[in-house]
């Protein structure tokens, strides 16, 4: 695990134009804080303490007098409270002349992801006449950016979810043209090996393999126990996931579809066509903005997305946000393409991936999802880390 890293930290601050960054924690409610401030897992953190990082100068540690060590890592210099009135003092001390500050606050829980800081110790920061900025995007600017060997490591991951894609197809042509018996479970289970086993990547969770009216459940799972079994004439909606085995690792998370059979069926490919101008259309419009040097936001992208599934009749059937921030997890601490669960106003920054994937679920018949990560990469270039699905797959040519 990196060190931790103020001048990068003090950089950011500056870059947006505020005097500091102030974390809170207390009993592990700010787990933003524990990870940039790199708290060690041992320590015994029963009391609240703060951290200071102005733009510029020494860092100020505020701890309580039984835990006055746990801070010690870290720079600065150490006010010790004990009293609540003493701990007012402390702070009052650290944000003397202090205008404004980033805490990990969002105005009203929009963005729930950054929402760590309890509303009464806000307004008690809020009493020492200090604005509080929520530091959504400056999380994103020190969590969210990948380095280049991250970048380096992910392409490889990227070609091999989608070689596994197609060698699932192949296992279910075969085993469907044997007329082996075989089920959801079967088929996930030959993918997660193929993660694991033969590409020595990590999955947290098993992929998502979903036939007909279970793909219009967008995080149907199969188990062992509960499964459907697969045969000629279904459709087929494969979501997988993958990693290094490594802390650094960095994830890639596609989804494709297939039909059983020699020609897909209108119904299908009616829906596909609408999900992927959705896809299509928020990609371009991310690279349309960064080729013209402007900013975008997360909320845009969703509503550019939406917009297009809405138009076709189909909004009130596309019921998760558009896609999700990528890093060393699945759902990173960057800005979500969502303007629908939340209204995510993070900027979409260089160095930085993300999800895009729109779909349709129609309850009782199928759903249609697609699925690509999406890279910025530092000259602002946007590109997909792996192949892009241009059509349902017949799965038995």
């Amino acid at each position: 695990m990196a060190g931790f890293e103020l001048k990068k930290i003090q950089s950011i601050i500056q870059k947006a134009g505020l005097a500091g960054w102030l974390f809170y924690d207390f009993r592990g409610s700010n787990d933003i804080a524990l990870s940039i401030l790199k708290i060690p897992d041992d320590k015994i953190s029963s009391r609240r303490y703060f951290y200071f990082i102005p733009a510029k100068g020494k860092p100020v540690k505020i701890v309580n007098a039984i835990e006055a060590g746990n801070l010690d890592h870290l720079p600065g210099e150490k006010l010790i409270y004990a009293s609540h009135k003493s701990l007012i003092s402390s702070i009052g001390e650290a944000l003397k002349d202090v205008k404004n500050i980033a805490m990990e606050y969002s105005p009203d829980n929009a963005i729930p992801y950054v929402s760590k800081v309890d509303a009464g110790t806000i307004d008690l920061i809020k009493s020492f006449k200090v604005k509080v900025i929520s530091s959504a995007d400056l999380i994103s600017h020190f969590t969210a950016v990948w380095s280049d060997k991250q970048f380096k490591e992910n392409i490889p991951v990227a070609k091999a979810l989608t070689e596994i894609v197609y060698k699932s197809f192949s296992f279910i042509k075969k085993e469907i043209s044997n007329n082996f018996s075989l089920t959801e479970y079967n088929v996930q289970q030959f993918m997660l090996s193929s993660i694991e086993k033969d590409h020595g990547y990590i999955a947290d969770h098993p992929p998502i393999v979903a036939v007909n009216e279970n793909s219009a459940n967008p995080h149907y799972t199969p188990t062992q126990k509960i499964h459907k079994k697969i045969k000629k004439g279904d459709f087929i909606l494969l979501d997988l996931w993958a990693k290094p085995d490594s802390l650094d690792g960095v994830w890639s998370d596609i989804t494709w579809v297939g039909f059983i059979g020699k020609t897909v069926p209108e119904k299908y490919v009616k829906i596909f066509n609408i999900v992927t101008e959705a896809r299509d259309v928020a990609f371009l419009l991310v690279k349309k903005r960064f080729s013209e040097g402007k900013e975008i936001y997360g909320y845009e992208v969703d509503d550019a997305s939406r917009k297009v599934i809405t138009k076709a009749g189909y909004g009130d059937f596309f019921i998760h946000r558009t896609g999700h921030s990528i890093t060393t997890e699945g759902h990173g601490t960057g800005a979500h393409i969502d303007n629908y669960e939340t209204h995510d106003d993070r900027l979409l920054l260089p160095e930085t991936s993300f999800s895009i994937e729109p779909g349709i679920y129609l309850p009782g018949n199928f759903g249609i999802r697609s699925e690509i990560d999406v890279f910025i990469k530092k000259n602002g270039n946007v590109i997909s880390t792996g192949e892009v699905q241009k059509e349902v797959i017949p799965i038995i040519a």
